[in-house]
């Protein structure tokens, strides 16, 4: 379902009011926070389950517009059983689901134009890559930077503040609840969760000012 979203909040975000970026280009105005459930690892052989986009400005971090959708699969001989239990699949659950193609059709205007983000965000998109050529379906015009909270949470691992990057790690630190964890809406929205609380940490200072000093400072 394609939904209008004028406010998202379970973060306050006051500290975000002013602008983080005074200048942004135009293409960097607006994110997509992805994420994608998938039948393995291996986008070159595994299929898309289920997929979720949140379009948010990049300014506020609010959410403009959202979508959600279980994909059907069609080589399930292909699946991982780990992958499937994982993200609870079962035939009864994904009845109403829908073809890839239809999903990537809707998914394409959230994205065109955005700055991708997500959490580990390489895996997701290289299943959406190549969903869209499996579909021969027109790759959305997106920015060639990537938006990971992986990669944005790496002090908070270096100065020991968490023990992995993984988003449960991430989610446990900021204390963030994760009711249904392994489905793609639900780890979107965590995704943005620890965005926005690393936006707000970053804007006040704080683990980057003290992995610096603790190392000596960078040379």
């Amino acid at each position: 379902m394609l939904l209008a979203h004028p406010a998202s909040d379970t973060t306050p975000v006051s500290a975000l009011r002013q602008p983080l970026f005074p200048s942004l280009p135009p293409h960097l105005r607006t994110l997509a926070f992805i994420d994608l459930e998938t039948t393995g690892l291996d986008a070159s052989r595994h299929e898309v389950l289920e997929v979720a986009v949140l379009r948010v400005d990049a300014r506020s971090l609010q959410v403009l517009a959202e979508y959600e959708a279980r994909v059907q699969p069609t080589r399930l001989a292909d699946a991982h059983p780990e992958a499937l239990a994982v993200c609870g699949y079962s035939d009864e659950e994904w009845q109403d689901a829908l073809p890839l193609q239809e999903v990537l059709a809707t998914v394409t205007p959230l994205l065109a134009g955005t700055l991708v983000a997500g959490h580990n965000t390489s895996f997701d998109w290289s299943f959406l890559v190549e969903g869209y050529r499996r579909t021969e379906l027109t790759l959305p015009s997106v920015d060639y930077h990537r938006l990971d909270t992986a990669s944005l949470a790496w002090p908070l691992l270096a100065t020991g503040e968490v023990e992995s990057l993984s988003l449960n790690a991430l989610a446990k630190r900021f204390g963030l609840h994760r009711p249904t964890p392994h489905r793609a809406m639900a780890d979107a929205r965590c995704a943005l969760e620890v965005a926005r609380c690393l936006a707000v940490r970053m804007a006040r200072g704080g683990h980057m000012e003290r992995l610096l000093e603790e190392s000596g400072g960078v040379s």
